[in-house]
């Protein structure tokens, strides 16, 4: 979710449009002054309650005082976007930046060096937060390092400030800053080229012509993979038996990949993920503490995870969910001005539309991406259950299963009695597919174990990925009907086939309102 709401002072920023501002009627002066000590009070309100919540946390409280740091965090988050919104609209900060960057010819304020100014002091809030919340942050981390010496897991020190720090701009803002900050210079670079070729009256020049922002977004899409490596901080994963593993288990699913990475976090951070939808610079991560903290088919396990990403194109997928959306909302804008315009605002027309397309498009994204990205969350995880299943290693002797007596069904032995069978051969077998109890029993463990080491409630709801809780229910439930693992599968070839639906409904929607240019 912190990522979304990153994206979107980005996007706040580059749709505003002049006629949108309603000044609060306090001067430049006293506007500025407001905009940027709001954010200081939430900063140092924030670090207040966050040290106040270190001295009294305990072992007794962990878990509530827990829930209520992770909601308290996502709300001071939530008002950095919030507040920027407001000092945009109504303290006068777009003009102010508009004042110094209004050239003769030309306004720098939707270019690189705009978007960089015009954000800056939502982001330096961003980045104050941390500051706020490490006290709290390092009590809870020291509250569960009990906990994992209980799992016969290694423990670290809590990290320096300076550590903690670094660790989340990388993983945090840098991850999200970089592609679009690339996008929005490679879409300068584009409007200046066209200014040179074929002067300013060309429609490519205009800074509002989605199919610009489309290029670029589509061209930095694909290689943002090489520069957000280096942005995180990776190296190739040594050779081991177990990269051989899992290098083998790339080549069981047919997946294609540049590098499989090791992810420095300073032991922050115990995950993995999947960047790149071209093979050639398509990287497999995993952190340090991922590894240093799992078993090895744990590891597999989460490996597999992100390898169901590449196998169902999960990434392709969410860009057609956003073109959807985009589509929509883009055409609904033309219906809504013809609306306002009958009633005789033709005045407010354009903020209107403006603020119709925001609040739809952000209300849409909201609701129906979380429910999107949370399937695919489960796919994933169904595909890494699966593919545990199959590779489930026989089980030794003396974990066999029970011997029966099955008298007469085949030849005697010499010495005359009965035949030994295991009791497994008279059972059916699983089918091969389906989610099996080994399977859902090892990434269960493993979600199970990166929620501990990351000190992760397990019910704690996420607008992404869902619960752990849920996730590991879901296997279970899987593992215990086979016919319900197909029945899952139909469920995703229907939503593949409705978000391809409404990619060609939304195109026609568009062409029918006049919104494309």
């Amino acid at each position: 979710m912190s990522r979304v709401l990153i994206l979107l002072m980005f996007v706040l920023w580059l749709a505003w449009k002049p006629e949108y501002c309603r000044p609060t009627g306090l001067g430049g002066a006293q506007s500025l002054a407001l905009f940027l000590g709001g954010y200081a009070l939430l900063v140092l309100g924030t670090g207040l309650w966050s040290r106040w919540l270190a001295r009294r946390l305990t072992g007794r409280n962990f878990g509530r005082g827990l829930r209520r740091f992770n909601r308290l965090m996502f709300v001071a988050r939530a008002l950095v976007p919030i507040w920027f919104a407001a000092g945009v609209a109504g303290l006068r900060w777009w003009q102010s930046v508009n004042g110094h960057l209004q050239l003769s010819d030309f306004d720098l304020t939707p270019t690189i060096i705009g978007v960089v100014l015009g954000t800056l002091p939502a982001f330096l809030a961003w980045s104050a937060l941390w500051w706020a919340q490490y006290p709290a942050e390092i009590a809870f981390r020291e509250q569960n390092l009990l906990a994992q010496l209980d799992a016969d897991l290694p423990v670290h020190r809590p990290p320096t400030f300076a550590n903690y720090f670094a660790a989340n701009v990388r993983l945090q803002l840098l991850f999200m800053v970089v592609p679009v900050l690339m996008i929005v210079l490679l879409h300068d670079l584009i409007r200046l080229a066209a200014s040179i070729a074929v002067g300013s009256g060309w429609r490519l020049n205009d800074p509002e012509n989605p199919f610009t922002w489309l290029a670029a977004a589509a061209l930095v899409f694909v290689l943002a993979p090489e520069a957000l490596r280096r942005v995180l901080h990776t190296e190739p994963l040594a050779s081991s038996p177990l990269r051989r593993r899992l290098e083998a288990l790339c080549r069981r699913t047919g997946v294609k990949y540049r590098q499989i990475l090791l992810w420095h976090t300073h032991n922050n951070l115990c995950n993995a993920a999947v960047m790149g939808v071209l093979p050639r610079v398509r990287y497999i991560l995993l952190s340090d503490l991922l590894l240093e903290t799992m078993t090895d088919e744990q590891i597999e396990a989460v490996f597999a995870h992100e390898l169901g990403h590449i196998v169902h194109r999960h990434m392709a997928w969410l860009v057609v969910f956003i073109t959807v959306l985009m589509l929509f909302n883009l055409g609904g804008g033309p219906w809504v001005t013809r609306w306002v315009e009958a009633l005789g605002l033709s005045d407010h027309a354009q903020v209107v539309q403006g603020v119709f397309v925001a609040s739809s498009f952000l209300f849409q994204f909201l609701v129906l991406f979380g429910f999107g990205s949370r399937r695919f969350e489960r796919q994933a995880d169904v595909f890494a259950a699966r593919t545990m299943e199959l590779s489930r290693p026989p089980a030794p002797p003396a974990a066999a299963p029970d011997l029966v007596l099955v008298p007469n069904q085949l030849p005697a032995p010499a010495s005359g009695g009965a035949v030994l069978m295991p009791a497994a051969r008279l059972a059916p077998a699983l089918e091969p597919g389906h989610v099996g109890h080994y399977g859902a029993a090892v990434f269960g463990s493993a979600l199970e174990r990166v929620a501990l080491v990351n000190n992760i409630p397990i019910k704690a709801r996420s607008w992404c990925h869902g619960s752990i809780a849920t996730r590991m229910r879901y296997l279970q439930e899987l593992s215990a009907d086979p016919t319900r693992t197909a029945r899952f599968d139909r469920f995703m070839l229907l939503l593949y086939g409705a978000l391809v639906f409404a990619l060609f409904a939304g195109a026609a929607f568009c062409w029918a309102s006049n919104a494309l240019p």
